[in-house]
């Protein structure tokens, strides 16, 4: 997944990417995501300047685990994917680093490999959710509220005022 950075700065054309990569070595070592297809990506990158443009669309489907009730959720996640390169000289690169957020490149070849796939795993899901109105489980016997309802006492007592109610108990015997 290589982008020529001279051949794009000289034509001033947009040049489009599309392809697959394999995540299982990426999630080797995340037993809580799984991918069930290689990531899929469709980038177009332009050159304006001394900059380059790089925009588009990845998606993979994806094993990942509910974070209430640790149902399996298998989706498909979309991520939009933006990312700018600065074409510096190897001598004014680290006077450029701090200056703007594009990534300064002094070869003449970019991989977006990297690029890509940070971005994907930075865009999952924190806690995903197998649905918005999911009830989880219970926190005493550890039920999945989704599927029936237990006998627990789930009534939450403020433990400074846990006193008062057994004061307030022996008032009424």
């Amino acid at each position: 997944m290589l982008l020529k950075v001279q051949e794009l700065a000289s034509r001033k054309l947009p040049v489009s990417l599309q392809g697959t990569l394999d995540l299982t070595e990426l999630f080797r070592n995340h037993p809580e995501f799984r991918p069930l297809s290689p990531l899929e990506y469709e980038l177009t990158a332009v050159a304006v300047d001394d900059l380059i443009v790089v925009t588009g669309q990845m998606s993979c489907d994806m094993h990942m685990q509910c974070s209430r009730c640790l149902e399996p959720i298998e989706e498909t996640v979309g991520v939009p994917f933006e990312e700018q390169f600065r074409i510096v000289a190897e001598e004014d690169e680290e006077a450029n680093e701090d200056v703007e957020e594009a990534v300064p490149v002094t070869e003449e070849r970019i991989d977006l490999a990297p690029y890509v796939m940070e971005e994907f795993v930075v865009q999952l899901p924190y806690a995903p959710l197998c649905s918005e109105s999911c009830k989880g489980l219970c926190p005493e016997c550890g039920t999945n509220l989704n599927e029936q309802s237990c006998g627990c006492n789930t009534e939450k007592i403020d433990p400074r005022m846990a006193a008062l109610q057994d004061w307030f108990k022996s008032q009424k015997e």
